[in-house]
This record gives C-alpha cells, structure tokens and sequence, in this order.
C-alpha cells in the first residue's frame, strides 16, 4: 500500500474498501478539484502554492521564476482538508497543488534517464513518476530512502517535511505514471530508494558510455 495512506471504511461515495485495501473512485488530474482530492486521499500533506498569470509571469514576482506558478508559497498555506478543497481552491484560481516529501521521497532526474530507469522499474513494480515542462521526472519512492538513490551529480532527492512536488494539473506537471493503478484507483506500493538507485547506476553508466562513444566518432 501507497506510504502515507491508511485503510478506512465509511460512507464517502467516491471511496469504497475491498479486501481491506481502500479504493478511490475515477480520478480526473485535469480539474484541480478531482485531483486535490485524491492526493489528500492518499494522505498527503498538499498546500496550494503559486500561479502563472497570462501574460504576467508567475504570482511570487520573480521574473525569471525557474518553476513558473508550481512551487510552494513562503510561508506555505495551509494544509488542504477533504472537507473544504473546494473553498480553499476557489479562494486560490489556478493556484499550483504542492505536496510535502513526508509520505514518501522524490528523486528528480533528467527526464530521458528517468524514462530508460522507468522500463526497468516496470519488470519490478511501476513507480510513480511526475514529469515536470518535459526536462526532468520525479520518482517517488518509500520516506527516508530516497538518499540511496543520490547516485549521480545530476540526481536531486527532496526528503521530509523542507521538501516539495508539484503535483498535476500545476503548471508543467503531468503523471507519467500516477501513484494508483489506473483501471482499479489501488494506490502503488512505493519501492525502496536503493532498488531504484540501482538502476540509476546502470542507465547513468550506459549513458556515459553512449556519449564518450559518440564524441569519438
């Protein structure tokens, strides 16, 4: 079971329990609403952070903002409850779903590494995996793992409670695959860093390898 998420039964209509395993109901990551929802669901600690404005850049003022309208504000907001999602989000248009790294560590990577790790991973058990403007990919893995897969200079971990995603529909943000089995909304169980960290190495070396051969020919 998905880190962070705990069995529980009861009358919410969009929540039903199987065999002891909680079940979500159709999860739509394109309204702001379905998506909140869902990840505080899976108890998640999400706060609603920043937003791009048309034409005017994103709302914390800094005009060459490297996360437009998808990082946390300073001081973060509070925490969302499934009870008032929907006045916190209409309080906050377009406002960015920021989640803490509690349930679970993040380990950023270059998108084309993370695509060649997440093949692997597959033949495993799939890994959560957030694209972010197409360059880089977050793997979310068990709390407190993540530094096992620090493997490489361009490997960024984000742990506890100082660490953040931003989560679909923010700015930039899709799932490549979602933290649930998308035919059963059975959330994924998380692997251990150092089984990812492991074929961080390997596709890292290959890479290398690909590109000392290429610059000699």
């Amino acid at each position: 079971m998905l880190s962070g998420l705990h069995p529980q039964t009861g009358n919410d209509p969009c929540l039903s329990d199987h065999m002891g395993v909680r079940l979500m109901g159709p999860i739509n990551t394109y309204s702001p609403t379905a998506a909140a929802r869902a990840y505080v669901q899976l108890g998640w600690s999400v706060t609603v952070g920043h937003r791009l404005r048309p034409r005017a850049g994103c709302t914390c003022g800094n005009t060459n903002c490297p996360a437009l309208g998808a990082h946390p504000l300073v001081p973060p907001g509070p925490r969302l409850v499934e009870d008032s999602i929907e006045e916190a989000l209409q309080e906050a248009p377009g406002g960015s779903l920021i989640a803490a790294t509690i349930p679970f560590d993040a380990v950023l990577v270059p998108y084309p590494i993370a695509m060649a790790v997440m093949l692997r991973l597959d033949r495993i058990s799939p890994v959560p995996c957030l694209v972010t403007h197409g360059a880089t990919a977050a793997l979310l893995v068990l709390p407190v793992t993540g530094r096992y897969a620090a493997v490489h200079p361009n490997v960024e971990v984000r742990t506890g409670p100082d660490g953040w995603i931003a989560l679909p529909p923010s700015n930039g943000a899709r799932w490549d695959t979602p933290p649930w089995v998308e035919s059963t909304h059975i959330p994924h169980e998380l692997l251990n860093g150092q089984d990812v960290g492991r074929h961080l190495r390997e596709v890292f070396k290959m890479s290398t390898g690909a590109n000392t051969k290429g610059a000699l020919q």
